[in-house]
């Protein structure tokens, strides 16, 4: 799915490589709304079309098999090309979020405004503990048509 959606997702980790053991799965959805029995709702629906305009959520969801904590552990992605990062969007329970403005060489918290683009996002976790799961995201929002997400 990270070819189909032309991100692409890093995890890194220091101090006891040995003893992790750590999954990634990504998924991108966007906000739609349906009426049930009269009722308008809210919900996020699998993306099949993009267009110019349209806001996406990306949502990681990771998983620590081993037994073992892991420590230091960051999740990277970059931003993709014809999208723009929307500011303040990232989630994640346990993890510190940051955002680079430099293709990733620095991190800093995401509450400052820049003139330029964020080109990373990061969640950083000191420990994971083993067997630990949960999910992490932000939200973008397409700029132009020919931007890579679904190719």
């Amino acid at each position: 799915m990270w070819r189909k959606l032309g991100l692409m997702t890093l995890l890194s980790m220091s101090g006891y490589l040995y003893a992790a053991d750590i999954a990634l799965t990504m998924r991108a959805e966007k906000r739609s709304t349906v009426i049930v029995n009269g009722e308008t709702l809210s919900i996020h629906k699998a993306i099949t079309r993009i267009n110019v305009g349209d806001q996406i959520t990306i949502v990681l969801n990771y998983h620590n098999k081993s037994q073992d904590d892991a420590y230091n552990v960051h999740i990277d992605n970059p931003i993709p090309a014809g999208t723009r990062f929307i500011l303040g969007s990232g989630f994640g329970k346990e993890a510190v979020f940051l955002v680079s403005y430099d293709g990733g060489i620095t991190y800093e918290e995401d509450f400052k405004i820049h003139n330029t683009p964020v080109t990373h996002v990061r969640w950083q976790f000191e420990n994971l503990a083993g067997n630990a799961q949960g999910e992490v995201g932000f939200q973008l929002q397409v700029e132009r048509a020919d931007h890579k997400l679904l190719r």
